[in-house]
Order: structure tokens, then sequence, then C-alpha cells
């Protein structure tokens, strides 16, 4: 058995406001640390994985079966993040408010900072998809789930009257890949002002796809 590495420092619990981070949000930062440091998704293994995140491998198998239940569970959290970081596009719709336009820079800034912070994690898993099943489809599960939020948003504007006629589900489905694979690609390669026409322009294509043009 490996020896229990070190736990995150003090200065590594304040990035997230002091709190105790839980086991996965732990081993996540690890298998972002790891993969930014040039190490390849497909050849860490748990082993290398505990001792990252400064637990024993046995603390790991008592959370998860293996590697790939740990993926299906860091997934979900960093799909949780996006929806969370997107606002009321892929929110909930509460008081049957539809998304609006000006919303969309706000929630393309959002998602831009998730992507950034993940930039790591999700370009590894964007490549090892390919070649994983597993991971594959765990890939596949988190734009399904941006895919079906951003449907019920489009669906909204369009009871409302405010969308371009014959927007529905294959527009939604392709604005939301577009933004996973462009926006997720490009915004953490991008600072300042740079950064800011990259956004302004992702928003600008998505609302000009789904609202109707503004009558002068």
């Amino acid at each position: 058995m490996l020896p229990i590495a070190p736990r995150p420092t003090r200065r590594t619990r304040s990035k997230h406001g002091g709190k105790k981070l839980t086991i996965e949000e732990r081993l996540l930062a690890a298998m972002e640390r790891m993969l930014e440091q040039g190490q390849r998704y497909v050849s860490l293994s748990v082993e290398e994985l505990a001792a990252e995140a400064g637990m024993s491998r046995g603390t790991f198998y008592s959370h998860f079966r293996d590697k790939n239940e740990l993926i299906a569970r860091l997934m979900a959290l960093i799909t949780d993040e996006i929806v969370d970081s997107a606002g009321n596009w892929l929110g909930p719709d509460p008081g049957g408010q539809r998304p609006r336009r000006e919303e969309m820079q706000t929630t393309m800034v959002g998602v831009s900072r998730t992507f950034r912070k993940h930039r790591a994690i999700l370009s590894a898993f964007a490549d090892s998809a390919r070649q994983d099943d597993a991971l594959g489809q765990q890939f596949q599960k988190m734009m399904d789930t941006i895919c079906g939020r951003c449907r019920a948003a489009i669906a909204a504007v369009n009871r409302s009257g405010g969308c371009r006629p014959g927007t529905g589900d294959d527009v939604a489905d392709a604005l939301s890949w577009f933004v996973v694979t462009y926006l997720g690609r490009f915004s953490p390669l991008r600072e300042g002002e740079a950064l800011e026409r990259l956004i302004k322009a992702v928003a600008d294509i998505c609302a000009s796809a789904i609202f109707a043009d503004e009558k002068s």
C-alpha cells in the first residue's frame, strides 16, 4: 500500500473559502493538478490519484468501485457547475420567466469561467472520450444534460413568440455543442480584451440564432 500523502495545504483549502473539501472535490483537484503537469488521463492510476489527493488507496475504494465510477461522479460535479454558471439560460425557470437576449453574454461569461477553471480535465475527457467507451458515455451524458436545458430555454422563448421561425431542438443541440466545443477550447487560451471579444462573439452568435430580429 502506498503511504498516505500529505493532506491539502491551508493555501489549497483557502481557495475553496476555507471549507473542508469532500472526497470528490479532493480527487477532482488532484486529477486536474496531475493533468496540468502533463500526465495523461488514461495512464493515471488509482494509487497515484489517491496519493496526490492526500488519502489512502483504501479510502478511495471505500467511496468508489473503480476509476470509472469516480469519473462519473466528477463529470456530474462539473456538469452541475456548468449549469449553475449559466444562470437563467440553463437553470430552472423560476416564476415562468423566459431567458432573455440580454442575459446571453452574462451566461457565456459564467460558462467560460467554469471552462477555464476545469480546462485540464475537460480537455482530457473530450480527447479520451473517443477511445474510452466509459468516458465517452459520461461525456455524452454531460452534453445530454446541457442540450436538454438549452432545449427547455428555447422552448420558453418560443412560447413567448420571441424565437426565430423554426427554432427548436436542433438549434438548441447545435448551439450547445458549439459553446462547449468552441468556448471550452479557446476561452482558456485568452485573457483580457481578447477573452471579452471571444465571449461577446459566442454570445452574439447564440442570440442571433435564437431570437427573432427586433422590430425597429
